[in-house]
């Protein structure tokens, strides 16, 4: 949801009287894409290692080629259909309109999952001339990668994994103190974005290595919950540019990504009674199992709704009322869109996807 407000909704705020003022922040908070997309990476991070951890508890070792396949089975099919609309579909549509506007991404890339390299080069190189729907795979993109290489961690004695967790976050943070100054690269490079996904791991390895350590999540209430929400929100509104100075690009997303994992961890592990607990909330729990397709396709339905407003010419960005409104248009488009990707086309991977599956989760994971 912080993304799509980023991208449909947060434009629609210019045209409200509250420069400077604490809704003005808060709005930014709520639209804050990059976090949201943080806090994505914290989770798969966390929910893939437990997983993989829980194998190697229940047969022993982790059955790589099963790994493979699972993966394979929940991503590829929506992720390729992306593509193809990106580089072959949305590119007809804008000759028909006469939209000649060129672009600069590389199919190489995204074919690849590299797609986050080509939002970097396009920003070296021709800055502005990419498309929504081609960018947006950038983050699946450093999943896949991530994928590939963390299954093979858990092939060493699981004495150093501590020590292997730490070494990558070592690295992914001084890449991060590096590039400091290119924020383009700070946002999307593989190692930048890395310090998330270990952290996520981390978490996960504490819970299934410690007793006391998941004992404490267990204990989350309705207390614990706020005063960790809390803190994200305070990160988020009022930043950390104080506290790290010069480097705050680099170190800010480490402290975000730890009380990101406190929440992640705080929710999925406690058993007391919390009205904080994300668990109660309906529409959250319903519409869950479509957020990729949510994600991906959101900016396939910004670009049909915005295509369809040209067509009839009528501007609809002159004031808030309308420009929002659309916005909604866009997010109900967007749902529509994930509930048919879902059921007519992810959902038929991912019942071949339990043959591959050792530890049973939710189809969507």
């Amino acid at each position: 949801m912080m993304v799509f407000i980023g991208h449909a909704m947060s434009s629609s705020f210019r045209h409200l009287d509250i420069k400077d003022t604490v809704f003005e922040k808060g709005l930014a908070v709520i639209s804050n894409g990059g976090m949201g997309v943080s806090i994505f990476f914290v989770l798969s991070g966390f929910l893939i290692t437990y997983l993989i951890i829980s194998e190697i508890e229940v047969n022993g070792r982790l059955n790589i080629k099963s790994f493979y396949m699972r993966r394979f089975l929940r991503i590829w099919p929506l992720y390729y259909t992306v593509v193809i609309f990106s580089f072959l579909v949305y590119p007809s549509l804008k000759i028909m309109l006469g939209i000649n506007t060129p672009l600069g991404s590389n199919f190489i890339y995204h074919l690849f999952f590299l797609s986050n390299f080509d939002v970097i080069q396009i920003a070296q190189n021709c800055n502005g001339l990419d498309a929504m729907s081609q960018n947006i795979t950038w983050s699946v993109s450093v999943e896949e990668q991530f994928y590939l290489f963390w299954p093979l961690v858990f092939l060493f004695p699981k004495k150093i994994w501590v020590f292997i967790f730490s070494s990558l976050a070592f690295l992914s943070i001084t890449f991060r103190v590096l590039s400091v100054d290119i924020d383009y690269v700070n946002y999307f490079h593989t190692f930048s974005v890395l310090i998330d996904l270990v952290i996520g791991g981390f978490f996960a390895l504490g819970v299934k290595r410690s007793m006391s350590f998941r004992t404490l999540f267990e204990k989350a209430n309705t207390i614990s919950h706020f005063i960790l929400f809390s803190l994200a929100f305070c990160i988020l509104y009022f930043g950390t540019s104080s506290l790290f100075k010069e480097y705050n690009a680099s170190f800010s997303r480490v402290l975000s990504s730890l009380i990101f994992g406190l929440i992640i961890t705080s929710q999925a592990f406690t058993k007391n009674k919390s009205i904080l607990n994300l668990s109660n909330f309906k529409f959250g729990t319903k519409w869950g199992k479509l957020t990729y397709g949510i994600y991906l396709l959101h900016p396939i339905a910004i670009t049909i709704i915005d295509l369809s407003f040209r067509v009839i010419k009528i501007d609809y960005k002159t004031n808030f009322y309308s420009e929002f409104g659309v916005s909604i248009l866009m997010f109900l488009l967007t749902l529509f869109l994930s509930k048919i990707s879902y059921n007519y086309l992810e959902l038929r991977f991912l019942n071949l996807k339990s043959k591959y599956q050792i530890i049973k989760t939710g189809n969507n994971d």
